[in-house]
């Protein structure tokens, strides 16, 4: 795979498969809102899977791989925690607005920071907490009551913590694929996501079958092509980068996610807002400069 060629030869490439992945998964988001509330999350989470399996079948045919793997518990168990993840995910995606979802989504590295930790024995650095600390103010001010208050945004306690569900789970799965990639090929890593997810969701999709419209069915077609280009760059970042480093720099999908809110559904955003964001993206940009590492 090209892709792995360069990041072999170019170091300094290794962050920026993790900004590819952010700005691809902030496109699935985009899809994922613009489909039809009449269409289940199970359905789309279930579409997505078989488009991805489609596609990484076909890499792994081509590269003559082993198709099962070698650690296949750790395995399943990364398809399970992705499939719990990506239900939450669209779930919290389809029911609040998308840049309070997304903001949601990315409390995540918190707890990964804590799961590293225990799970795989990573040593979390200065500059990791100093950068996750930055981020993770930026959310809280982003979700202040009054904030949300001044933006009329009333969220449902529910979907709130279905959301949080969401980034323990998107936490967990991480921490799988670190170990998983020390031993497995990463296109058999992404494939047991999509794999697992069938093998779960195809009892409960066909006893509550909704048919998509055409509009519907190109905007699901959206979402499996940029969860895929995501997910495959997100693996790769996570194999040669710290766990930590790695989520830190996905925060900006918060500024993604925040745009196309703006852009495409039309919402609003404040001061306080534009603070949050920013102090996010400062989180990321942290990550990546040689200043605060000699702190």
């Amino acid at each position: 795979m090209h892709i792995e060629i360069f990041n072999q030869k170019n170091k300094s490439f290794k962050k920026v498969n993790l900004i590819f992945a952010s700005f691809f998964f902030s496109l699935m988001t985009v899809c994922v809102k613009k489909i039809d509330n009449t269409i289940p999350i199970y359905e789309l989470v279930f579409f997505r899977s078989i488009l991805s399996l489609l596609i990484t079948s076909w890499i792994i045919k081509k590269r003559n791989l082993n198709p099962w793997g070698e650690n296949k518990p750790l395995l399943v168990l990364r398809g399970f925690l992705g499939t719990l993840a990506l239900v939450c995910i669209f779930y919290a995606i389809r029911n609040m607005p998308l840049n309070i979802s997304t903001v949601i989504q990315y409390t995540y590295p918190i707890f990964i920071s804590i799961f590293a930790t225990i799970f795989i024995n990573e040593k979390i650095t200065k500059n990791i907490i100093i950068a996750s600390i930055t981020g993770w103010l930026g959310i809280l001010i982003i979700l202040n009551p009054s904030q949300l208050s001044s933006l009329k945004i009333d969220l449902n306690t529910f979907t709130v913590v279905i959301a949080f569900l969401g980034a323990i789970s998107t936490a967990l799965a991480y921490i799988t694929v670190k170990k998983l990639s020390l031993e497995e090929d990463i296109f058999i890593i992404i494939k047991y996501f999509p794999l697992v997810s069938i093998i779960l969701l195809t009892p409960i999709v066909f006893l509550n079958w909704v048919t998509p419209s055409i509009n519907d069915l190109i905007w699901i077609i959206g979402i499996g092509v940029f969860t895929q280009t995501g997910q495959t760059f997100l693996t790769i970042g996570i194999k040669n980068l710290q766990t930590s480093e790695a989520a830190t720099i996905n925060y900006l999908q918060v500024f993604f996610g925040s745009l196309w809110g703006i852009m495409f559904f039309k919402e609003i955003i404040n001061i306080n807002f534009i603070i949050g964001s920013f102090l996010v993206l400062l989180g990321t940009i942290m990550t990546t400069s040689k200043i605060v590492k000699k702190i």
